[in-house]
C-alpha cells in the first residue's frame, strides 16, 4: 500500500513538472515583467498619481497578459497600440517585441532597469516627448532605441558599446553633452546613428562609416578628425560644428600633432634615438651597397660564360628556351610597365637538362555566340609564348590563386594573361577541361583564347576588356565619377551572370549543347562528353564578373581554378556539393553584394557578409539590407521584387532544412521570373 501510495504521489509530481514547463513554453510574459514595464511607463509619465493615470489611459494592467501568444491574435496586443508582440510563429512568441511611446506627451525618466526586465524586447521608442535626466544604457537585447527631441541631458554612457545586438540609435535633439563615447566603435551592427543638435565636445570616434546606412553629428561642439573611413557621406553629416574640424576629403588636412616639451633627460633620450636610428639607416644602406656590388659581380661572370657558350653552338642555333628575364630588357624604357614573370619551367637551365618545352596553345575560335571580338582573335591566332614574355605587361591584381596581367602584344591589341600557381590539376586534365570551355559559347562568357601548360603554373589568356569589373562598379572608390548602378542595371547583371552560370553548368556537365546559338555536336561527342569530368566554375565573384564595351556582363575565368567533379548516376551526392553547388553558393554572395552594395573580405567566401544579413533579416528589419544608394535613386521601386532576390540569394547560401539545394538552372529561372515581372510593372507604368 505504501508503494502505491509513493508511486501516486510520484506522478502528480511528475505532472506538475511538466504542467510547469508547458506553461514556461508558452513564452507568457512573468509577473515581474509586467509590474515592471507598468512602472517604467509610470516613470516616464512623471510618477505619481499622474504616471499611473497615464499608464491605465494606455491600457497598460498588470493584471492582463500583454501578449496572447498562441491565441491566433498575432502581433496585436491586450495592452493597446503602444505594444507589439512576435509572432505566433516565433521562438519569443508570447512577448513583448516593441514598446512605441512617442508623442505621448510624456515629461519623467528613463528608469533602465525596469525597461530592461523585459528580456525579449528589441524595440523601444521614446522619441518627441519631454523627458529629462540622463540617458541609462541600453538593454542588452535591444536592436532599435529611440530618444530623439526629448529634453535629456548629461553625458552618453560608455556602457552602451555593451549592446552588442544594436542596429539603429537616435540620441538627435536633446541637450547631451560631453563626448562621444568611443565604445560605440565596438557595436559590431551598428548601421544608423543620430546625434546631431546636442552639445557634443571633443572628438568623433573613428567609426568606419562603410558599413553605416545613415550618420548624422551635425550641430555640436564637436572638433578634430572626421572618421578615416567615411563611406559615402557628405559634410551635412558633420556641418555646424566647433572650430578645428578636418580630415580629407570633406575638410582641410588635419595638422601634425604638437611636440609635448619635456625635461633634459628627456631631450637626451629622444636625441640618442635619432642617433642610433641613423647609424641604423648608414648600416642598411652599406649592407644594400654591398649585395648589390656582388649581383653586378655575379652577372658579369654570368655573361662571360654565356658568350663562351653562344660561341661554341654557332651562329645558326636558335634557342626558343632563352631567358625570358633577358628579354624584358629589350621593352621601351617610356613604356611604364614590366614584363610578364616567366616560368622556371622555359629557363636556359631546364632546356639544358633536357627538360620537355611545352608551347602556348591557341584555342580555335568558330560558331557564334563568343563575346571576344575579331581583333582579338586575330591577335591570338599567331600568338606565341614569347610573344608575352617579351610584351609589356601591367599587373591587374593578385588573388589567392595567382596574379592577373594586362598584356599588349605585337600588333597593338590588349590581352588579359591570368597566371595560375600550384594548381592542383595534372596539364593533360588541365588542357582538356580549357578546349571544352572554350567550346561551350555563350554572350554572357568570356572564353579563354589560349594557355600554356606547365608543372608548376598555367596561363589563361582571354581578351582585356577596358570596362572594369563588376567589383569595381559596386565598391569603387569615392572620387569615382562612375554613377552608383540603379536597380534595373543590377537586375540586367543578376540575369544575365544567371543564364551564363546556368549555360556553363549545362555544357560542363555533358547533358546540354556547348554552344548558345545552336548545338551541331555529334551523337558520338555527346556521349564522350556525358563520361567526361562536369566542370564548376570554382572562383565566381564579383571581381570576375567584367563588362564589355557595350557594358554587357560576362563571367571571366570559367574552370581555370575548380575541383573536378565526375559526371554520373548520382548527381545528387557530395560531390557535386563541391564544384556546381559551390558555384550556387557564391552566385548567391554575388546577389548579397548586388543588393547591399557591400564588399566581401579579400581572401574569404562570401560567410561574413551572409551572417551579417541573415541576423539582421532574424529581425524582421529586411529594409536595412538593402544600398542606400539602391533605395535612394529608386524610391518608386517595388521593394517586394527586391525582397525576393534577397530571398532567392538566401536559398542559394543556405537552404532551407528539407530543402534541396537550388541548380543553377533553377535559379536562373527564379531571377528571370523577378525581371519580366519587373519589366511588365515598368511598361505599366509607362
Amino acid at each position: 500500500m505504501g508503494r502505491t501510495l509513493a508511486a501516486a504521489a510520484a506522478a502528480v509530481l511528475v505532472a506538475a513538472v511538466l504542467l510547469c514547463c508547458s506553461y514556461e513554453a508558452r513564452g507568457e510574459e512573468t509577473d515581474d515583467v509586467k509590474e515592471s514595464l507598468v512602472e517604467f511607463l509610470t516613470t516616464l509619465a512623471g510618477g505619481g498619481d499622474v504616471g499611473q493615470a497615464k499608464a491605465r489611459a494606455l491600457g497598460w494592467d498588470e493584471s492582463v497578459n500583454p501578449c496572447p501568444g498562441t491565441t491566433g491574435n498575432g502581433n496585436a496586443s491586450n495592452w493597446g497600440r503602444q505594444v507589439v508582440c512576435f509572432n505566433n510563429e516565433d521562438r519569443n512568441a508570447g512577448k513583448i517585441k516593441a514598446i512605441f511611446l512617442q508623442s505621448q506627451n510624456l515629461s519623467g525618466t528613463i528608469d533602465a532597469s525596469l525597461l530592461c526586465a523585459a528580456p525579449a524586447l528589441r524595440v523601444v521608442n521614446l522619441q518627441n516627448n519631454a523627458l529629462t535626466g540622463g540617458l541609462p544604457a541600453a538593454c542588452a537585447g535591444l536592436t532599435h532605441f529611440f530618444v530623439d527631441r526629448n529634453r535629456l541631458s548629461g553625458s552618453l554612457p560608455s556602457s552602451l558599446g555593451q549592446s552588442r545586438k544594436l542596429l539603429v540609435l537616435d540620441v538627435s535633439g536633446n541637450s547631451f553633452s560631453g563626448e562621444l563615447p568611443d565604445s560605440l566603435r565596438q557595436i559590431p551592427g551598428l548601421v544608423r546613428f543620430w546625434a546631431n543638435d546636442n552639445d557634443f565636445q571633443g572628438t568623433i570616434p573613428d567609426f568606419d562609416l562603410s558599413n553605416f546606412v545613415s550618420f548624422n553629428v551635425s550641430s555640436n561642439n564637436l572638433t578634430g578628425p572626421i572618421p578615416k573611413d567615411i563611406g559615402t557621406f557628405d559634410i551635412s553629416s558633420f556641418a555646424d560644428n566647433a572650430a578645428g574640424m578636418c580630415g580629407k576629403p570633406l575638410f582641410p588636412e588635419c595638422p601634425p600633432s604638437p611636440p609635448t616639451s619635456g625635461n633634459d633627460g628627456e631631450r637626451k633620450s629622444k636625441k640618442t634615438r635619432k642617433i642610433l636610428m641613423y647609424l641604423g639607416y648608414i648600416l642598411l644602406g652599406c649592407v644594400i651597397a654591398g649585395f648589390v656590388v656582388y649581383k653586378l659581380c655575379t652577372r658579369k661572370r654570368k655573361n662571360k660564360l654565356g658568350k663562351k657558350g653562344r660561341g661554341r653552338r654557332g651562329k645558326d642555333t636558335f634557342d626558343s628556351s632563352s631567358d625570358p628575364t633577358t628579354m624584358t630588357t629589350t621593352v621601351s624604357k617610356s613604356v611604364s610597365a614590366y614584363s610578364l614573370p616567366a616560368s622556371s619551367e622555359r629557363s636556359p637551365t631546364a632546356a639544358a637538362r633536357g627538360a620537355p618545352s611545352v608551347s602556348l596553345v591557341v584555342l580555335r575560335r568558330s560558331g557564334t555566340g563568343s563575346v571576344t571580338s575579331t581583333a582579338a582573335a586575330a591577335a591570338a591566332k599567331d600568338l606565341r609564348f614569347e610573344d608575352l614574355l617579351k610584351s609589356p605587361a601591367e599587373l591587374l591584381g593578385r588573388g589567392r590563386y595567382g596574379s592577373s596581367y594586362k598584356v599588349v602584344v605585337p600588333g597593338g591589341a590588349a590581352l588579359a594573361v591570368k597566371r595560375v600557381k600550384d594548381a592542383t590539376v595534372t596539364d593533360d586534365e588541365f588542357r582538356r577541361r580549357m578546349e571544352r570551355v572554350a567550346r561551350a559559347r555563350h554572350p554572357a562568357v568570356l572564353p579563354p583564347l589560349a594557355f600554356y601548360c606547365a608543372a608548376q603554373e598555367k596561363l589563361v589568356v582571354y581578351e582585356y576588356q577596358s570596362s572594369g569589373s563588376l567589383h569595381r562598379l559596386l565598391h569603387g572608390s569615392i572620387e569615382s565619377s562612375q554613377a552608383p548602378l540603379d536597380w534595373p542595371a543590377r537586375l540586367h547583371i543578376a540575369t544575365k551572370v544567371a543564364e551564363g552560370m546556368a549555360f556553363m553548368h549545362s555544357a560542363m556537365r555533358g547533358d546540354g549543347a556547348s554552344s548558345y546559338a545552336s548545338s551541331t555536336s555529334s551523337s558520338v561527342e555527346t556521349v564522350a562528353a556525358v563520361a567526361e569530368v562536369a566542370i564548376a566554375h570554382g572562383t565566381l565573384k564579383s571581381s570576375n564578373i567584367l563588362f564589355t564595351t557595350s557594358m554587357e556582363p560576362c563571367i571571366s575565368e570559367y574552370g581555370v581554378i575548380a575541383p573536378p567533379f565526375v559526371a554520373g548516376a548520382n548527381t545528387g551526392g557530395s560531390s557535386r556539393s563541391s564544384g556546381l553547388r559551390a558555384d550556387v553558393r557564391a552566385f548567391g554572395v554575388l546577389l548579397l553584394e548586388l543588393l547591399t552594395g557591400k564588399a566581401t573580405a579579400a581572401q574569404g567566401d562570401g560567410s561574413e557578409l551572409a551572417r551579417w544579413v541573415t541576423s539582421v533579416i532574424q529581425e524582421e528589419w529586411t529594409a536595412e539590407v538593402f544600398d542606400r544608394a539602391l533605395l535612394s535613386r529608386d524610391g518608386a521601386v517595388n521593394e517586394q521584387r527586391m525582397v525576393r532576390l534577397l530571398q532567392v540569394a538566401m536559398r542559394c547560401i543556405d537552404a532551407a532544412p528539407g530543402e534541396a539545394p537550388p541548380t543553377m538552372r533553377e535559379v536562373a529561372g527564379m531571377v528571370n521570373a523577378i525581371r519580366d515581372e519587373d519589366d511588365r510593372s515598368l511598361s505599366a507604368e509607362a
